[in-house]
């Protein structure tokens, strides 16, 4: 009767750690989540470098050039969000996109000059020839820790 207790706790265990196991598992980032989560800290503060220095005109050739991937890159952190945070996951999703714009518009703050030099420079790489995306957010080192 013991062997049969302790055989029927085991096994409950187990299923509880595999339910455990299978909740958790639709919460973790993929690869090109992770991308995605990268690629909207890079556009924002692209976009936030394109309004402080002036520099509109190199943001929408980078915005014109990668267009597709931006698009897809953007559907896919929509759907993570919505993903993790079910009904409140667009909300969560907007927040995150504000804070990103908002974090990247104090980076300027210590030399605007180095800030907008930088930031010509980071237009400058966008727009190299045969260049994808996702090879250009690999190659930035982003202002927003994620």
């Amino acid at each position: 009767m013991t062997y049969w207790k302790a055989a029927s706790a085991a096994l409950i265990s187990v299923g509880l750690f595999a339910q455990a196991a299978q909740a958790a598992a639709p919460l973790c980032t993929t690869q090109d989540e992770l991308l995605a989560l990268r690629t909207a800290a890079l556009q924002q503060q692209l976009m936030v470098a394109g309004l402080t220095c002036h520099a509109t005109g190199p943001y929408n050739r980078f915005v014109l050039a990668y267009r597709p991937e931006l698009q897809k890159s953007d559907a896919e952190l929509k759907d993570y969000f919505i993903r993790r945070g079910g009904e409140r996951g667009e909300a969560d999703y907007d927040t995150f996109k504000t804070k990103l714009a908002n974090l990247a518009a104090l980076s300027d703050s210590a030399d605007a000059r180095a800030y907008c030099a930088n930031a010509r420079a980071a237009f400058e790489m966008a727009m190299r020839e045969g260049q994808t995306l996702a090879n250009y957010v690999a190659s930035q080192q982003l202002v927003v820790s994620l």
